[in-house]
């Protein structure tokens, strides 16, 4: 007996779904297995208690980033008068086959936390939340990065990428939401821009972004440099002043940006930024580059971007022309501002101006070369 054709795509269509769905939730787990295995998300739950009690471990800026904060909690506020009465939490809620005492401080940690319910429900959240973050940056980075390429096999090779990079950035990290929400706000930003959607998008990123984490201060500023002609250069007038639709919007998304960086500061009550191992400056940048600790900045930087800004340093003639005003842009202040103010190890903080624009660059180049050798074939 043979099966109807069209009942065979029908189910060939659904094993496919399937499959893509198995390969995205394995892809978005990965990171989060890393994470506990290898960094601190173990140290979420305490994390995030002293967020809510205004006492976080460094209060300025670890305290004003509120909004996945504010999102988890309301999360786990809905899910405990509804979906968690349902389920059962007394008694022990995690227990490991055979003899324990041989597990390292993580897993013992874990098993010591587990007791408690209410770590149990939010662990729930925590790592729900995050997996939702790590999926869009899927989804939002093939979109992104589907832009400048044409072949749809090396973009799909690219976000399988994207969780190793992912993977290693968890030195010194907790489940860091803020971090990732920034990544899906950049590629927000950056589908705006380079898809040319209503600039007007680019007002409540800043916001979002605002509520977020400090550095989404860019956000405008590529918007801004982006809509400039730049081929009108030197003549500041045509350049600057010919469409003035990009300075408002840039000036309201920065003055509601201001708004939201002072309320948020006024509301928790400001302090001064807490050193990281030294003080902010030059002490910071000859601890990240120049002493013995520079070694692990330099394995856990290699870790997340191996040397694609290097080669994108070399390609900058030929790159795309949004790609390239990202780079001029993003790149020297991202760096810069990271190098002098904290641990450079800590990885994930670079994974912004890597997938808003090392990944692509390096991708379109690529491609570019392998086009060139079939037209001369």
């Amino acid at each position: 007996m043979f099966t109807p054709t069209t009942q065979l795509s029908s189910r060939s269509k659904v094993a496919y779904s399937i499959l893509i769905f198995f390969i995205i939730a394995w892809m978005a787990a990965y990171p989060i297995y890393t994470n506990y295995y290898r960094g601190l998300a173990i140290e979420q739950y305490e994390r995030f208690l002293d967020w809510k009690a205004d006492r976080s471990m460094f209060y300025n800026p670890w305290q004003y980033r509120i909004l996945c904060y504010e999102i988890v909690e309301g999360t786990y506020q809905v899910l405990d008068h509804t979906v968690f009465k349902l389920i059962h939490f007394a008694g022990p809620q995690l227990n490991l086959p055979g003899n324990t005492g041989d597990k390292n401080e993580v897993t013992q940690k874990m098993l010591r936390l587990a007791q408690q319910p209410e770590f149990i429900k939010y662990t729930i959240v925590f790592v729900g939340f995050r997996f939702l973050q790590n999926a869009l940056i899927f989804f939002l980075a093939f979109q992104y990065f589907s832009h400048f390429l044409k072949s749809r096999s090396i973009v799909l090779l690219s976000i399988m990428f994207i969780p190793f990079m992912m993977g290693n950035a968890v030195v010194d990290s907790d489940l860091s939401f803020n971090t990732y929400m920034d990544v899906t706000l950049y590629l927000l930003a950056g589908l705006v821009i380079v898809k040319g959607y209503s600039d007007w998008w680019i007002v409540p990123l800043t916001i979002l972004g605002a509520l977020n984490r400090e550095t989404s201060l860019m956000i405008p500023a590529i918007y801004f440099c982006s809509k400039v002609d730049w081929s009108k250069w030197p003549d500041f007038k045509q350049l600057f002043f010919t469409n003035f639709k990009p300075w408002i919007v840039a000036a309201v998304s920065m003055v509601f940006f201001v708004v939201i960086f002072a309320a948020i500061r006024m509301h928790f009550g400001y302090r001064p930024q807490t050193d990281w191992r030294v003080p902010a400056g030059l002490p910071m940048l000859k601890l990240n580059l120049f002493s013995s600790v520079s070694v692990k900045t330099y394995m856990e930087m290699y870790g997340v971007f191996g040397f694609l800004p290097i080669w994108c340093l070399f390609l900058f003639k030929e790159m795309n022309q949004y790609l390239k005003i990202f780079f001029i842009v993003i790149v020297p202040v991202w760096f810069g501002i990271h190098l002098f103010s904290v641990v450079a190890y800590q990885s994930r903080l670079y994974l912004v101006p890597t997938l808003l624009i090392f990944l692509p660059v390096v991708l379109q180049h690529i491609e570019n070369q392998i086009q060139a050798r079939q037209r001369l074939a």
